[in-house]
C-alpha cells in the first residue's frame, strides 16, 4: 500500500506529510471526524447537557462484544480515518484512491470494513433499542413511585385535615358547653344575690318597725326598790 500511496502523492492526490494509514483498530467514538462533517458535529455538540447531567462515556467495545461482533481484519474505523485523511479530494477521486489501495494490497478488501460497519451498525441499533427500553422501564417505575408518594401525601394530609376538623368541632362544642355552664352559674349567683338582698331588706324593715314601737310608746318603766 505504501507504493500506492507514493503513486498517489506523485499524482498530487495525497500528501505524505499527513499520515494516511491509521493505527490499529480504535473505538469509533475516538475517530476523527472529516472536515465535511466537522461543522455539523460542532453544532450538535453545542446544546449538550451540563457536566452534572452528562452520561458516562459509552464503552463501544463492550457494546460490540455483547452483540457478538467479531474483530475485523480491516475495521470500519480504519476506513473512516483513511477517508478523513483523503478529505482534501473530491468524492469521486477519493473512491478511486480507496479502490486502488484495495487492489494494491491483498491483506484486505473493501468488503472487510463494509461488513464490519454493517455488523456494528446493527450492534449500535440493538444497544440503542436496549437503552430506550431501559429508559421506558425507568420512566414507568419513576411514575409509579411518584404516584405512590402523591397518594400517600393526599392520605396523610387528608387524615390531618380530618383530625383538625374533628378537633375544631370538639373545641366548638366545649366552648358552647362552657358558655352555657358559665351562664347558669351567673344566673344562680344573680338569683342568690337578689334573694339575699330581698331578705336583708325585709329584715331591715322589720327592725325599723320594732324600733318605732319604742319611740312611740317609750321604754317600759323600771321596777322600784324599797
Amino acid at each position: 500500500m505504501k507504493g500506492m500511496l507514493g503513486f498517489l502523492e506523485k499524482a498530487g492526490l495525497v500528501k505524505m506529510d499527513t499520515p494516511v494509514e491509521p493505527p490499529p483498530m480504535e473505538p469509533l467514538a475516538e475517530a476523527v471526524p472529516s472536515q465535511a462533517n466537522a461543522a455539523p458535529a460542532q453544532e450538535a455538540a453545542e446544546p449538550a447537557a451540563p457536566p452534572s447531567a452528562a452520561a458516562a462515556p459509552l464503552d463501544l467495545d463492550a457494546v460490540y462484544a455483547q452483540a457478538g461482533v467479531a474483530p475485523a481484519l480491516y475495521p470500519a474505523e480504519r476506513l473512516l480515518r483513511l477517508l478523513d485523511g483523503l478529505s482534501a479530494m473530491d468524492e469521486a477521486t477519493r473512491r478511486m484512491a480507496i479502490k486502488a489501495m484495495d487492489a494494491a494490497d491483498e491483506s484486505w478488501t473493501i468488503e472487510d470494513p463494509l461488513a464490519d460497519a454493517a455488523a456494528k451498525v446493527q450492534a449500535l441499533a440493538m444497544h440503542a433499542e436496549l437503552l430506550q427500553l431501559n429508559l421506558q422501564a425507568l420512566e414507568r417505575d419513576t411514575r409509579a413511585r411518584m404516584e405512590a408518594v402523591a397518594a400517600r401525601r393526599e392520605k396523610v394530609v387528608g387524615d390531618i385535615r380530618q383530625q383538625m376538623s374533628e378537633l375544631d368541632a370538639l373545641a366548638t362544642r366545649e366552648t358552647t358547653r362552657a358558655a352555657q355552664e358559665l351562664a347558669t352559674q351567673e344566673a344562680q349567683l344573680k338569683a342568690a344575690q337578689d334573694r339575699t338582698a330581698a331578705e336583708l331588706a325585709s329584715l331591715s324593715q322589720l327592725s325599723r318597725q320594732f324600733q318605732g314601737l319604742s319611740t312611740q310608746f317609750g321604754a317600759p318603766a323600771a321596777p322600784t326598790q324599797e
